[in-house]
């Protein structure tokens, strides 16, 4: 039987159909990486604050609760005094910072009438103003310690010590203590930290001499670094969390452990469980809880968790828009979760916590049942599942919050930091960091003076009346000129190249 002949108008629409699948092919794979690409940026651990296109911003949520309360014939006015945003509420009763007593008098008068030109004699009275300012540059003190030097009878060498004489380098506790604060409150990068040395004090130093500074603090202050490793270890209930932190160019983690007392950092290559053996010990106390994300590191070291529901009721809202069958697991999670939180407020009996613990369960149980077409949606059903021994926690345990937005929030300043410095340079760098982020967190979260703190433990005397600190400073001499300032008769001439 002879071959058959296809015509040839056959044939171009094979040769067009066949180019079709190649071109689809390749569209395919094109949508596949831009998707995966745009993952990145818009998923279910992005929060909705960070979310562009579906993402709602605040101002269109406030206009649809504004809606809402039109449609219900309630009052947006009412319902937009009792929110909490920015400013202070209507009625709010204010108040003026009562004037400081002056140092010095200054009185001015009026030669001539700026309106005549008619000369004038003595006032008639005077209106005050008090004016708070700060000297450029500001003042620094200069002091000489002759330390006594003598060889006792018994051969050993004596040196005497005064506390506001530091070991090392020429630059005293006020100082070192501001450096320190500057960094790793205020965020300024060495480079920055020495034009102010110029601007402010008249006294330029280089970049490294302050990496140098903070050093001499991170090494003063190790111990108590170490102390508040072992307070963390204690506690009855940790919030962990990790975030990226390069070093050197190299992938590391930093690692926070945050209690009702103390915020400790660490920076690791690991983002493994041996670093949670190394802060927390080998074996934490049975009893002791753990507030996590669903990183595997965890449950590899502890298991008594409490899993995080701020990232499963996110997960839970970004699955429920993109597919229907989700929606019903979204407001579950979201009523249970409200309806879990109320309770708790309430303080009720061990007995009623551990009832309302085992129907909550069930209820999570009954979500995982089902089988779903979508595959986000199963992975969102196999979290719970995962879950399942870790989310409820806080019903039984008072101490317990239900998220672990006290690690994220201990974590947001490091990522400050981390975009502002683009990492840390060397091993001495992570030591000062971790340091000194850790003590200034924790004076801060007990309610103390990371100033006062600081000096104190450097060796320095409190001033008796310490003012308010600025972390933004005062400006250079051009700026000073322009606000109507005069010119200190000591201050350098400006440099016409402009900050160091």
């Amino acid at each position: 039987m002879g071959r058959t002949i296809l015509p040839q108008r056959d044939l171009t629409l094979l040769a067009e159909n066949a180019f079709l699948r190649q071109q689809n092919a390749a569209q395919n794979e094109r949508i596949e990486e831009l998707e995966n690409r745009l993952k990145r940026y818009e998923n279910a651990h992005t929060p909705s604050s960070e979310q562009g296109g579906a993402g709602q911003s605040p101002q269109n949520e406030e206009s649809e609760q504004d809606e809402e309360n039109d449609e219900a014939g309630g009052d947006s006015d009412a319902a937009s005094d009792s929110s909490s945003g920015p400013g202070r509420n209507p009625g709010h009763e204010g108040t003026t910072r009562p004037p400081p007593d002056p140092d010095r008098t200054v009185r001015v008068g009026e030669a001539y009438c700026p309106d005549c030109d008619r000369v004038l004699t003595d006032p008639d009275e005077y209106v005050s103003r008090v004016i708070v300012d700060i000297p450029l540059p500001i003042p620094t003190e200069v002091t000489k310690y002759e330390l006594g030097k003598q060889e006792c009878s018994c051969g050993n060498e004596v040196v005497a010590e005064h506390p506001d004489c530091p070991e090392t380098g020429r630059f005293g506790p006020h100082l070192l203590a501001q450096t320190a604060l500057l960094r790793y409150h205020g965020r300024l990068p060495h480079r920055k930290q020495a034009e102010l040395f110029d601007w402010h004090l008249d006294h330029p130093v280089s970049p490294a001499t302050i990496y140098n500074m903070t050093e001499r603090v991170a090494d003063r202050l190790r111990p108590a670094y170490e102390d508040v490793r072992a307070s963390v270890r204690d506690s009855d209930v940790i919030y962990c969390d990790e975030t990226g932190f390069p070093v050197d160019g190299d992938q590391h983690w930093v690692w926070t452990f945050v209690t009702d007392e103390d915020v400790f950092y660490t920076v690791d290559e690991s983002r493994g469980s041996q670093v949670l053996e190394d802060v927390l010990g080998d074996e934490l106390a049975e009893d002791a809880t753990l507030s996590c994300d669903g990183w595997s590191a965890y449950p590899s070291y502890h298991g008594k968790l409490q899993r995080c529901w701020a990232h499963l009721l996110r997960e839970a809202k970004y699955v429920a828009e993109r597919h229907e069958e989700a929606e019903p697991i979204s407001e579950v999670l979201h009523d249970l979760h409200e309806d879990l939180t109320a309770f708790d407020e309430e303080d009720p009996p061990a007995s009623a916590r551990e009832r309302r613990r085992a129907q909550a369960s069930l209820c999570l149980e009954e979500l995982i049942r089902t089988d779903y077409e979508a595959e986000e949606v199963t992975q969102l059903a196999e979290k719970i599942r995962n879950g399942l021994g870790c989310w409820l926690t806080f019903v039984t345990e008072p101490d317990v919050d239900s998220t672990n937005n006290r690690a994220e929030r201990a974590l947001r300043e490091q990522v400050v930091m981390r975009k502002i410095f683009g990492g840390l340079r060397s091993e001495t760098g992570v030591r000062i960091h971790e340091t000194l982020s850790t003590m200034v967190t924790t004076w801060e979260r007990q309610g103390l003076d990371p100033p006062d703190q600081l000096t104190s433990m450097l060796g320095g005397e409190q001033p008796e009346s310490r003012a308010e600190a600025s972390t933004n400073g005062p400006p250079p001499d051009q700026l000073t000129s322009m606000l109507g300032g005069e010119q200190p008769e000591s201050r350098a001439e400006a440099s016409t190249n402009g900050p160091r």
